[in-house]
């Protein structure tokens, strides 16, 4: 998110959902009291059709970002070019603006929270990795002033009016660590699904730098559309989405699977304490609970804007599609995530873990 603060919020547009730092108004359940409720139903709105969510959208997102040293072209996107081809996601602005959307969405959806890890008051040390554009690295070390906060990712797109205590590093950290044992109070790991090949040996890294008693949280959203109405058909296109991200981590080695695996590597990886939450994020306006129905606006406006770069690579120079094939693919799934008809969602993971404290001590 490429601000001093967080990015801002596109509340311009009397379309737009609400601003997303607090609940919505009126709200018929609050966010916090979702959390956790996964296993629930989500109940239809039948008169969705006649919302002023029906129709609307999260506007562009303005930002302030750092000059890009090096970058690549692909179908029109542009790429990383430090360590090619270890992230399958552009890094131009339109995959930026998305991913400001997504760091809205995940602060609304967690209640204005940026971790649900029971950090204590004296955090000194916290690791951002896969940061981004920076937009938590820097809510956090805005909200923590005595904290030392590091941003890392592959990319340099952060900007460069940030708090004293935020810095930002490139290095792809799923070569060897180059940071101290012992180090970090806190490490945020978010979106990173489709980058790490051994998720066990990445978690032992990070509780390696990581001093004990100290936690990891790691948020991310999963690939697979469901509904609890039967009314996302195994045709769709929106089904078929799952199936082809499963063909690319197989032929990448890196899985697309993680939010339904990280409960049990985070505790394989030795991590105990383990806190996992799985939510319920709508695919648009259905559902009747006013909260949800917020968070599907968000969410849908997230992957309209993100759809294209979060496939375009990963279908043409992986699985070998053409690129008119994979845009009438998008074509078909864009049609899919905005039919009222269909009632889906996405599951959101909050895994928290930590380190355990050495014998003795």
């Amino acid at each position: 998110m490429s601000s001093p603060k967080s990015p801002k919020s596109p509340a311009k547009s009397p379309k737009s959902p609400p601003k997303s730092r607090s609940p919505s108004a009126g709200a018929a359940s609050p966010a916090g009291d979702l959390l956790g409720a996964g296993d629930a139903p989500i109940e239809v709105d039948a008169a969705d059709g006649d919302s002023v969510y029906a129709q609307s959208t999260v506007t562009d997102t303005t930002s302030l970002r750092s000059s890009i040293l090096d970058f690549k072209w692909e179908n029109g996107r542009r790429y990383h070019a430090y360590q090619e081809g270890s992230y399958w996601g552009p890094n131009d602005e339109r995959q930026q603006e998305a991913e400001d959307i997504l760091h809205e969405m995940y602060r609304l959806v967690l209640d204005n929270k940026l971790q649900l890890a029971p950090l204590g008051d004296d955090v000194q040390r916290v690791l951002d990795v896969g940061c981004g554009t920076g937009a938590w690295a820097i809510d956090f070390a805005d909200e923590n002033p005595a904290a030392e906060v590091v941003g890392v990712d592959l990319s340099p797109i952060q900007p460069n009016f940030l708090p004293p205590n935020c810095k930002f590093e490139v290095d792809d950290l799923i070569q060897d660590w180059t940071y101290p044992e012992d180090h970090f109070d806190f490490i945020h790991v978010r979106f990173m699904t489709g980058c790490i090949p051994d998720w066990v040996e990445f978690y032992k890294k990070a509780m390696r730098r990581m001093k004990p008693g100290g936690w990891i949280e790691h948020v991310e959203l999963s690939s697979i559309a469901r509904s609890d109405d039967g009314s996302l058909k195994p045709d769709t296109a929106l089904v078929k989405w799952a199936d082809i991200f499963q063909k690319i981590g197989a032929a990448t080695g890196k899985s697309f699977s993680i939010s339904e695996t990280a409960p049990d590597l985070i505790r394989e990886a030795g991590f105990t304490n383990i806190q996992h939450r799985t939510l319920k994020i709508p695919i648009g306006t259905w559902p009747k609970d006013r909260t949800l129905k917020h968070w599907g606006a968000w969410n849908r406006q997230f992957l309209l804007q993100a759809i294209e770069g979060l496939s375009i690579r990963g279908l043409t120079e992986i699985l070998g599609w053409t690129f008119e094939e994979a845009q009438l693919y998008l074509v078909q799934i864009r049609a899919d995530i905005t039919d009222p008809k269909i009632h889906s969602y996405i599951e959101m993971i909050v895994v928290d873990g930590q380190r355990p404290e050495e014998a003795g001590e």
